[in-house]
């Protein structure tokens, strides 16, 4: 399938603080002595020609040699020459006791001399920093720690070979662990990446010497290249830097049976600022779920094999499901299982990763045997997947969901070239650099771009997890590559009651990525990103929870965006909870209830940069709307044919429209539901907003009656206490347009025309000149302090919704946003 850039660039800003596949530990019971929290991460899904860029979470790389590195391929790059080096230092500082921790490797294999050299830099300031330099040589890997002084001098003060071997393309993992003062301990290692992480440091130093650096100083990433190898690059990827009070040790195996759980998402006191909560799925391999005894284990072995001991373990995850009794923890050792996998019903399991491993479901598979035909080479390939677009498997929808921008969007083939997706296009005479063409009467795949001496990898299965076992939990894995059709719903399905989800990365699916029905579902800690066409979907569920989450970069297929395409689609939702999550870089809505949802809470959500709605409320009823920040999307907050939604203290603007309320001949289909949820406008409540107006939009706030029959106040709408912004008194050239009959809308300039003609905003004020949100969405000071607009107490519903007490007052949110 025919991968397109993200609709809006990750380098905005607005999605980088959260992650694509956010490295991210949690309270996830790491080893019991030690608390940790990530203070840097950065996954490097992003594309940058020189330096490193933007970090995933806001930060930035500095480097001494721009020229020589770049980001591309989910990797950052160095280019050496013989003898060079260079340093890539993350800004922020670092915390004085903390584990930094990298995935490492070369371009190409050393055959002359002593090869790249990458290091793990510490406690960096000035000449002065602690390093683990892990070196590839033409045999194997060595490991050491040094410590750089004052004078920029080196010290060597351990060294060994972990690694005895290494073969072309191999990945490693390093870790370097730095704590205390007097003295300062130094500890690190080093492991082939997919095979378990060693149960102990291989390093560990006590530097208590005059010259050893006590203070917190900078994490960095340094490389060097010996001067009797040839040229060569090398790669990095998955960088955290994780703050311990203890040292962070890898968990034995424990036969304890308790459950971690991930701490909540602290409250905020009445008028605070807290920082904002980090969402996100922990980085693939850094979770430390607890193993129970009597738990079964299984390897990606690609077999049906095995006793699902620790031992012998399973030889595939869909094997040991299929052994496992009911109730049991299903530990899944590091690797890639290449696997699609159905929990039956009546199957209660627990599927998790090996603590300390990463473990990955891919639905694609390695594509060889290449062959040049004129400009483009071709190789066989017979995998093919049904192209019919529906939720329906016996519709064909097609142009229903998809139109100009890309007829092929349907079409569940996707293709990589060393991890970059190509563009699928519909005939082998279209075929260019960069695209490709899935040829199925010929059972061959064609592509426009050189495989020699690259990876390519072509899906070749539909779906990874489907869940069809009340009481479920999957945690701690990713799952990737899977040409899902739209009539299967998801590439990771919860079709029961009672379903965790919890620290998974599910992304490049090409369709959905993950689907819940059915009540009492859990999403929590979930990062959903680069699916084909939408991120999460839920349908008729009753108490649903989306938690802590990130969901970017979703519809890269451009899918139009209705009916569904974007971020989240949730429709028919009783009871749902939207809390936590950072919403970003969707083509399509970021957040958008539908047809008939009820009970609904919104809140402390980072809605950025979506390119339709940022949250959207279409016939539903009952909804609190509060404590986001909502920016950079077309329209900020669209509420349509709903009632009784109560909107305060978000921080609120629009590209085109800050508030949009609509309403159409649209009525309650369902007799039983008419009178609970008759999707009729009415009772809409907007107390103490910042909202923010673009210069360039003509009706920044809109009521529109589309059977053109109502009047604005005629809405249902109340505000007041809010505080609005616009650049001037002219721009934008209308403060708001009201429903006017027959005759469309009506204008109004001002606030106080506004005011005196609907009687809303008698409490409110307007600010003119400078933005009123800063860079980080929050609110300006000034804003906070005046006394311009009289704000209103939080009602008790509201209060308990984001954590305040009932009565408090403040203009725009109480917490920062979520990152």
């Amino acid at each position: 399938m025919r991968r397109t850039a993200l609709p809006r660039t990750l380098a905005r800003g607005l999605v980088s603080a959260c992650a694509a596949t956010a490295l991210v530990v949690t309270s996830l019971a790491v080893a019991p002595a030690a608390t940790a929290a990530t203070t840097g991460t950065d996954t490097f899904e992003r594309s940058v020609a020189s330096g490193w860029g933007p970090s995933i979470d806001g930060r930035s790389w500095t480097t001494t040699a721009p020229s020589s590195t770049s980001v591309a391929g989910g990797s950052a790059r160095v280019s050496s020459d013989p003898g060079t080096q260079t340093t890539q230092t993350l800004s922020g500082g670092m915390p004085q006791d903390a584990t930094l921790s990298a995935l490492l490797w070369p371009e190409s294999r050393t055959a002359t001399g002593n090869g790249p050299t990458i290091s793990l830099v510490a406690r960096s300031e000035g000449k002065t920093s602690y390093q683990a330099r892990v070196r590839f040589g033409t045999s194997g890997v060595n490991l050491w720690l040094s410590r750089m002084d004052a004078r920029g001098a080196e010290s060597v003060l351990a060294s060994s070979k972990p690694i005895a071997s290494i073969a072309a393309g191999q990945k490693v993992r390093a870790e370097l662990s730095v704590s205390g003062q007097s003295p300062v301990v130094l500890k690190a290692r080093v492991w082939i990446d997919g095979a378990a992480q060693p149960t102990s440091w291989q390093q560990t130093i006590s530097d208590s010497s005059d010259a050893r650096v006590r203070a917190a100083g900078s994490a960095a990433v340094s490389t060097h290249l010996s001067s009797g190898s040839p040229a060569m690059a090398v790669r990095v990827d998955d960088v955290t830097v994780l703050a311990a009070t203890a040292a962070s040790t890898p968990t034995p195996e424990p036969t304890a049976t308790a459950t971690p759980t991930p701490t909540p998402t602290p409250t905020a006191q009445p008028g605070s600022t807290t920082a904002g909560a980090t969402a996100g799925s922990a980085a693939v391999g850094s979770t430390r779920y607890t193993v129970p005894a009597g738990a079964i284990y299984a390897a990606a072995k690609g077999t049906r094999t095995g006793a699902g001991t620790a031992n012998n373990p399973y030889g595939s995850a869909a094997y040991a499901v299929e052994k496992a009794p009911n109730g049991s923890t299903i530990v899944l050792r590091g690797g890639t299982y290449r696997e699609s996998v159905y929990i039956g019903f009546n199957r209660k399991l627990t599927i998790q990763s090996y603590p300390g491993e990463a473990v990955w479901f891919d639905g694609s598979s390695p594509v060889s045997g290449w062959t040049k035909s004129g400009s483009t080479w071709v190789a066989n390939w017979s995998h093919p997947f049904d192209r019919r677009v529906s939720f329906n498997a016996n519709l064909d929808e097609t142009a229903r969901f998809t139109d100009s921008r890309n007829p092929l969007a349907g079409y569940p083939e996707q293709v990589w070239i060393d991890g970059e997706p190509l563009r699928q296009v519909g005939s082998a005479t279209q075929v260019t650099s960069g695209t490709f063409f899935a040829d199925t009467s010929a059972k061959r795949l064609m592509i426009g771009s050189d495989p020699s001496g690259r990876r390519v990898d072509a899906s070749t299965l539909t779906r990874a997890i489907q869940v069809q076992g009340t009481g479920t939990t999957l945690r701690g894995f990713g799952v990737q590559r899977y040409a899902t059709t739209l009539n299967m719903m998801g590439t990771v399905t919860a079709e029961v009651h009672d379903i965790t989800l919890e620290n998974l990365v599910v992304r490049d699916n090409a369709t959905i990525g993950v689907y819940a029905w059915n009540d009492n579902q859990t999403l929590n800690k979930l990062t959903v990103t680069g699916n084909g066409m939408l991120g999460i979907g839920a349908n008729g569920t009753h108490d649903l929870r989306i938690t802590n989450s990130v969901v970017s970069g979703n519809n890269t297929q451009a899918f139009k965006p209705a009916p569904v395409s974007g971020g989240m689609k949730l429709s028919g939702i009783d009871k749902g909870l939207i809390s936590g999550n950072v919403v970003a870089d969707n083509d399509s809505a970021g957040v958008w209830f539908d047809v008939s949802s009820y009970d609904l809470t919104v809140t402390g959500n980072r809605v950025t940069g979506n390119s339709t709605t940022g949250v959207q409320v279409e016939i539903s009823e009952k909804a609190i709307i509060a404590d986001n920040y909502i920016s950079g999307n077309d329209i900020g907050l669209q509420i349509s044919n709903s009632g009784s939604v109560q909107v305060w203290n978000n921080a609120i603007d629009g590209v085109k429209r800050a508030l949009s309320f609509t309403h159409d001949r649209r009525r309650q289909e369902v007799s039983s539901l008419a009178s609970k949820i008759p999707w009729v406008m009415k009772n809409i409540t907007l107390r103490n907003n910042a909202i923010s107006y673009s210069a360039g939009g003509s009706c920044p706030m809109l009521t529109q009656d589309y059977s053109q029959k109502m009047y604005g106040n005629d809405f249902g709408i109340s505000l007041d206490g809010n505080v609005y912004h616009r650049a001037t008194a002219s721009a934008p050239s209308n403060f708001a347009c009201w429903a006017n009959g027959t005759a469309g809308t009506r204008s109004f300039k001002t606030l106080e025309d506004f005011s005196r003609f609907t009687g809303n905003d008698q409490r409110s004020a307007l600010w003119m000149g400078n933005p009123i949100f800063a860079s980080d969405l929050k609110v300006v000071s000034a804003v906070l302090t005046a006394p311009k607009a009289t704000t209103y107490g939080l009602p008790s519903d509201v209060a308990t919704a984001i954590g305040q007490k009932a009565g408090a007052t403040r203009v725009g949110p109480f917490t920062a946003p979520a990152k």
